[in-house]
């Protein structure tokens, strides 16, 4: 094993301890939502917070570290029907023709076969279409790793929407040399994360919960490595706004992350998101 992993497995580990101590800490503060979690979403609809009933379902989860290579740089010479150019490892393609709609109006069922020619895009196979995270501007795919969808700045497709309703071009950014870092964890329920975002105060009252999902967010970089952990997001539309906030709850641990909240002026989710680190 050589000393990078080494280190990443430490960092996890402490991470990791880190989180269990908060979590111990304010369940004894908030209490367990696993007993409570009714009485807490009774108190949210008093308080005119709209969201569907969440799942208690539990998940599991990975920690693993991933690295933005130049492999797209290295496959970019087989791409056909499209100029492009790099901002670092960040591949910026234009279609020479762009593209139209099927027969039936569909401009998602022809960009997804596009997605799936290995002659257009990179690793094509490795992107799952994202209808939360796309708008009338882009449609956004994001990367699989670890059995999960990555919500990150790293790890998507970005196709741009034209105002004459045609694709002209996408970015690309891909996670690569993949580790897993620990071994598959259980992570508490969407009723959990929800329950513990409104009673950190971080749900105004008269907010509309538009969608949750859970997902990988990054949680740090060390040693030119980045390391993702499974994340229950949130888009929260506050009242009388057109804004949607983004938030973000360890799935681990309940703890409430903080920073890589972003906004939206559409009702749809914005691809700003992806830019959560």
């Amino acid at each position: 094993m050589n000393f990078k992993r080494i280190m990443l497995i430490f960092l996890v580990i402490f991470v990791f301890i880190d989180g269990f101590l908060f979590f111990s800490y304010n369940r004894s503060t908030v209490g367990d939502s696993s007993t409570n979690g009714n009485n807490v979403l009774d108190e949210m609809r008093k308080d005119q917070i709209a969201f569907s009933k969440p799942s208690n379902d539990a998940h599991y989860g990975y920690y693993f570290s991933a690295t933005l290579t130049n492999d797209l740089r290295q496959n970019a010479t087989n791409l056909q029907q499209q100029t492009y150019h790099f901002s670092g490892t960040e591949l910026i393609s234009q279609f020479k023709e762009p593209i139209t709609a099927d027969n039936s109006g569909d401009l998602k069922k022809a960009v997804d076969k596009v997605v799936s020619n290995a002659n257009l895009v990179s690793h094509g196979s490795e992107y799952r279409y994202s209808k939360q995270l796309s708008n009338q501007d882009q449609l956004i795919y994001v990367q699989r790793v670890a059995k999960g969808p990555v919500y990150s700045k790293d790890g998507q497709l970005r196709f741009t929407i034209s105002d004459n309703h045609r694709v002209i071009g996408y970015s690309q950014s891909y996670l690569d040399n993949v580790d897993l870092l620990r071994e598959k964890t259980k992570t508490i329920s969407e009723e959990r994360a929800l329950t513990w975002l409104y009673q950190y105060n971080e749900i105004p009252n008269g907010t509309k919960v538009t969608w949750a999902n859970l997902a990988y967010t990054r949680l740090t970089t060390a040693r030119g490595k980045a390391v993702f952990l499974p994340t229950w997001v949130f888009a929260l539309k506050p009242n009388n706004s057109d804004t949607v906030v983004m938030k973000r709850v360890n799935a681990y641990t309940g703890e409430i992350l903080k920073t890589g909240s972003s906004q939206s002026p559409s009702s749809n989710a914005n691809p700003e998101i992806l830019s959560m680190t």
